[in-house]
């Protein structure tokens, strides 16, 4: 039976590499995140911060880089000492000898947090000198770089979710469902008699007390003239539905220089009602005539020269 380099049969090793090419099948679960909004924008999000960090790597890779050239240089003496104690030299060379040791030494002290078991035997037993290397990478690397690379992400996955079209107007519907049945609620509390109808009396007795305009503060809507207010809503048959309620605060939701400009706008539709009505009334009762649509035929065409 032919053997592979480690001396195992090949049909073994084979056998081993397609069990490692079904496991892959495993990535296939992820598609089902998809069908969970909330994991679906986690992992939206993870997309995004992908290309910050591969950047962030190869920042953090030429500081590590620098990092392990000048620790290297600096501890080579100790290391080929043999005055020096052949425990401690081993210690040295095992973390710091060799470019592959030192880098990977290196990242421990940036990611893991355990700079203090790799740091303090160098101070302890190659030099106190050691400590302007380490203040200086931890509080410039592990303290300041890090912090700030972290925040990126957590700007890259806010922008993420903000920008995601699909869990936005998943979200504005969700706030408006909520700020309709708010209105619902202080409709019904104004609405004692439960006909569905809102006169400017009864607005008026609501917002005479601070509480009632603190909490249309909260909604949005500035209410310090209730009259005013209520023709904003009102059609101009004196009653409002709820409908018109929901309608009209919706509009006049904003500050005061945005409900200022719905007022002109409600009082030019209302004059509008106002005139079409009068209009038809007049048109009824013959007062007017309506609006010719062909010419007159007394009228006589241009001449053709």
């Amino acid at each position: 039976m032919p053997l592979s380099e480690t001396g195992e049969p090949q049909n073994i090793v084979m056998m081993r590499l397609v069990r490692v090419v079904k496991s892959l099948r495993a990535i296939r679960m992820v598609r089902t995140l998809r069908l969970f909004r909330g994991l679906n924008l986690l992992v939206k999000a993870c997309q995004c911060f992908l290309p910050s960090l591969g950047w962030s790597m190869v920042l953090l890779v030429v500081f590590m880089s620098m990092g392990t050239l000048v620790m290297g240089n600096l501890l080579r003496d100790f290391v080929t000492d043999p005055s020096n104690n052949m425990d401690d030299r081993m210690w040295i060379y095992n973390r710091y000898g060799t470019a592959y040791s030192a880098m990977y030494t290196l990242y421990e002290i940036t990611f893991a947090g355990n700079w203090p078991t790799n740091a303090r035997p160098v101070l302890e037993k190659v030099s106190q000198t050691f400590v302007i290397f380490y203040v200086l990478y931890i509080t410039i690397i592990v303290f300041a770089v890090i912090r700030v690379i972290s925040a990126t992400f957590l700007k890259d996955t806010l922008d993420a979710a903000q920008n995601d079209a699909e869990n936005l107007v998943v979200e504005r519907l969700r706030k408006k469902a909520q700020y309709v049945r708010k209105l619902e609620e202080v409709f019904a509390a104004i609405d004692h008699s439960g006909d569905g109808l809102i006169t400017e009396e009864r607005l008026a007795n609501i917002l005479s007390n601070p509480q009632a305009v603190a909490y249309f503060q909260t909604l949005d809507v500035d209410v310090t003239e209730s009259a005013a207010l209520f023709h904003l809503i009102d059609n101009g048959d004196g009653e409002v539905t709820l409908d018109e309620f929901i309608e009209g605060i919706m509009r006049c939701k904003g500050p005061a220089r945005a409900i200022d400009q719905v007022a002109m706008r409600a009082m030019i539709q209302q004059i509008d009602s106002k005139l079409s009505k009068l209009a038809q009334k007049l048109r009824e009762s013959g007062a007017i005539q309506p609006k010719l649509t062909t010419a007159p035929s007394d009228v006589e065409s241009p001449g053709v020269w």
